[in-house]
């Protein structure tokens, strides 16, 4: 099965909510969605006039003026070379590390992911976001590494298992952000493996079915399975 690259991400993995069912989710939630967990940098801000935003940032993150003023420029600068892609997405493992190491290396819990599509279901992703027809300065950063076609990076990593998920803007809504997770454990059998996420392709495409059944209620996305790869730091 050939996986194509959605991009890289990194993020701060989040404590699972109250509302989340802890009879099936873990303790510590590892994620795509910014609904979930942070997902640095938080282009937003970065790029907004709000200095107040930007302060707030900075003493959040623990980052000093001085280095986070490096980070914006850092990040135009990959931008303009096309390494870093809108809103959030690394397009290589390489510019990712780089990144976190610069910036975020005093944090003990950033992770390095990749998302993957099986190439199979590329075609399906581009249609529904009506990719093709936009310039490709007005892609996101996931639509335009997609329709590059090349392989996800599986240096130093090791599919972890996939997460259902739905593109909207540039950004994913994950299943688990929805209470998904009770409607499969009702009509699927339903686990996760040790890394928290679903261990095999053919259940994720059972649950994307149901995800995507209009009469359920979910975000009005496509849901996909997702493959997740997670990199060393």
């Amino acid at each position: 099965m050939n996986y194509i690259s959605g991009g890289y991400y990194v993020i701060s993995p989040s404590k699972r909510a109250n509302y989340m069912d802890q009879s099936f989710l873990p303790e510590i939630i590892v994620s795509a969605s910014e609904c979930l967990c942070d997902l640095h940098p938080e282009i937003n801000i970065l790029w907004g006039d709000s200095q107040k935003n930007k302060r707030n940032y900075a003493e959040k993150w623990n980052l000093s003026r001085s280095i986070f003023e490096k980070m914006e420029r850092w990040v135009v600068d990959k931008f303009e070379e096309g390494t870093f892609q809108f809103p959030q997405v690394f397009t290589t493992v390489d510019i990712a590390r780089d990144f976190a190491h610069m910036f975020l290396s005093h944090l003990n819990d950033i992770k390095i992911i990749g998302v993957a599509l099986p190439e199979s279901l590329v075609g399906e992703f581009l249609d529904e976001e009506e990719t093709l027809s936009l310039p490709a300065k007005e892609r996101y950063g996931v639509e335009a590494l997609l329709m590059n076609k090349i392989p996800v990076d599986t240096e130093a990593s090791m599919l972890n298992g996939y997460e259902v998920l739905g593109f909207e803007c540039g950004t994913f809504h994950s299943y688990i952000c929805n209470g998904l997770e009770k409607d499969y454990s009702d009509k699927f059998t339903f686990s996760l493996n040790e890394k928290g996420l679903i261990p095999t392709l053919e259940m994720a495409m059972k649950y994307c079915e149901y995800s995507n059944d209009e009469r359920i209620g979910t975000e009005p996305v496509l849901w996909l399975p997702w493959a997740i790869y997670e990199y060393k730091f």
